[in-house]
């Protein structure tokens, strides 16, 4: 995923956020620089998770 984020061929970015915090983990933007992205849709689910989807851009 991090390669195609680099190469700019991600068309849409479908995220899941599991509100569990377990201190580790690799991080899922590299330490370079910023990603440009728009949030285009956002939905939380019962259970406290966010399905968040993005598209590449300002």
């Amino acid at each position: 995923m991090r390669s195609l984020l680099r190469d700019n061929l991600l068309d849409e970015l479908h995220l899941l956020i599991h509100p569990v915090v377990l201190g580790r983990g690799e991080r899922l933007f590299a330490d370079g620089g910023p990603t440009p992205m728009r949030l285009v849709h956002s939905a939380t689910f019962a259970t406290g998770v966010l399905h968040l989807i993005y598209h590449p851009g300002p």
